[in-house]
C-alpha cells in the first residue's frame, strides 16, 4: 500500500516528536535521582524513555492522525479558542492515561507510595509544558510550511538561494459574480471553505500552500517532489473531485458550487526572507511570473487547467490524463510566445493520448 504524501509526512513527524519525547524522559529522571536520591541506572534511563514514548506518541498520535486527518476537520475549522480547549482537553486526558500506564507497566522503583502520587501530578505538568513547546512548534511549522521553518531556523534563506520549483496558480472562476450574488461576508466564507477543501488535496500532494491572494492561491513543490508520480498534476484533479464530492455541502449553504482554473509551470527561481515585523519567503523569476500569466492564459483559451510545455516535457504524464496542445500563445505582458498544453482526464470510453 503506498501511503500518501500526507500521511508519510505525519508518520516521520510522529516518529521524530515519539523519539524527542523518549530522549527528553532520560534527563528529566536524572533530574529527578538527583532532588530525591534514587540512583539513577539502565533501569531508571529505560522507565524515562518509556514515560516518554508513552506520552509524547499517544499525545501526538491524536494530533498528527486525527486532528490533522480527515476527521478533525471540524476542529481546525472552529474557532481558535474552541480548538484550543477541545486539543488541551483530550491531550490531558491522553497525558494522564499515559502516566498511569507507565505506572502500571514500568515499575517506580524505590519510590514511595506517596511519592509516587506526588510524581503523577509533578509527571503531569511537566509533560503538559513539553506538550506545549512542540504544540507550538507543529503550529509554527503548520502556518509556515515544514521545510520552509526548516530553512529558516537553519538560515539558509537568510541569503538568497537558487532553486528549481513547480508553482501551481489557482483562481476561483467568476469572483465577481460571485461577491454580487453572495455580498462581502458570504463570498469570503465561500472563499474560506474553498481554500481549506483545496488544502487537504494540497497535503495529499506533498505541495505547500505559498499564499492566498485574494481569491488566488499559490501552490509549489520543489521540481524533484512535483515531478513524481505527477504529483503537481494528481494535485489539481484531487481538488476537482474534492470540490465535486462536497457539491451537496457547498449548494446548501451558498446556492453554488465553486469552479476553478489552475495553470502549472516550473523552473528556475530565487527565493529568500523578506520582512521585518512580518518575515516570509518570497520567491522571484520568470517562473514565477509565467505561471501567473499562465492561469490567466486559462480564461482566455477557455480551459480549466494549463501546464507549459516544459513542465510537461519532465514529467511522465500518467495514464488516465491525457495533453492537447494549444500550440504557442503569447502569453499577457511577455514579448515571446509559450508552448501550452491542455490536460483533462478522458471521459469514459475515450483513450488518453
Amino acid at each position: 500500500m503506498t501511503l500518501s504524501a500526507r500521511t508519510a509526512a505525519n508518520l516521520r513527524t510522529w516518529l521524530l516528536v515519539t523519539a524527542i519525547s523518549a530522549a527528553v524522559g532520560v534527563p528529566y529522571v536524572f533530574v529527578l535521582s538527583a532532588v530525591y536520591g534514587f540512583p539513577f541506572g539502565t533501569r531508571a534511563m529505560l522507565n524515562g524513555a518509556g514515560y516518554g514514548t508513552l506520552i509524547g506518541g499517544s499525545v501526538f498520535a491524536f494530533q498528527l492522525f486525527y486532528v490533522q486527518g480527515p476527521s478533525g476537520a471540524w476542529i481546525r475549522r472552529a474557532p481558535f479558542i474552541v480548538a484550543l480547549t477541545v486539543r488541551t482537553v483530550v491531550a490531558s486526558v491522553l497525558i494522564v492515561l499515559a502516566v498511569l500506564i507507565g505506572r502500571l507497566t514500568l515499575p517506580t522503583g524505590d519510590l514511595s507510595p506517596e511519592l509516587a502520587l506526588g510524581s503523577l501530578v509533578r509527571d503531569y505538568v511537566f509533560s503538559v509544558c513539553v506538550f506545549i513547546t512542540l504544540f507550538f512548534v507543529l503550529q509554527m511549522r503548520r502556518i509556515i510550511g515544514g521545510r520552509v521553518l526548516t530553512n529558516m531556523v537553519l538560515g539558509l534563506y537568510h541569503r538568497p538561494v537558487r532553486e528549481d520549483r513547480i508553482f501551481l496558480f489557482i483562481d476561483l472562476a467568476d469572483s465577481t459574480a460571485l461577491a454580487e450574488r453572495l455580498g462581502d461576508e458570504g463570498v469570503h466564507a465561500l472563499i474560506s471553505q474553498f481554500f481549506f477543501d483545496l488544502d487537504q488535496a494540497t497535503l495529499e500532494h506533498g505541495g505547500e500552500t505559498h499564499r492566498y491572494i485574494g481569491d488566488e492561491v499559490v501552490v509549489t513543490w520543489p521540481m524533484a517532489e512535483g515531478l513524481e508520480h505527477a504529483r503537481c498534476l494528481r494535485c489539481v484533479f484531487a481538488m476537482t473531485d474534492l470540490v465535486a464530492a462536497r457539491a451537496d455541502v457547498y449548494r446548501r449553504r451558498f446556492g453554488v458550487v465553486p469552479a476553478f482554473r489552475a495553470a502549472l509551470h516550473g523552473g528556475p527561481v530565487v527565493a529568500g526572507e523578506c520582512g521585518d515585523s512580518k518575515q516570509e519567503i518570497v520567491y522571484f523569476g520568470d517562473t514565477v511570473n509565467t505561471a501567473a500569466r499562465i492561469e490567466r492564459a486559462c480564461k482566455q483559451v477557455n480551459r480549466p487547467l494549463l501546464i507549459s510545455a516544459e513542465l510537461l516535457a519532465r514529467l511522465r504524464l500518467p495514464d488516465d490524463m491525457r495533453a492537447e496542445s494549444l500550440g504557442a500563445v503569447r502569453l499577457r505582458g511577455q514579448d515571446h510566445d509559450t508552448e501550452l498544453f491542455a490536460v483533462s482526464r478522458p471521459e469514459v470510453g475515450e483513450k488518453a493520448a
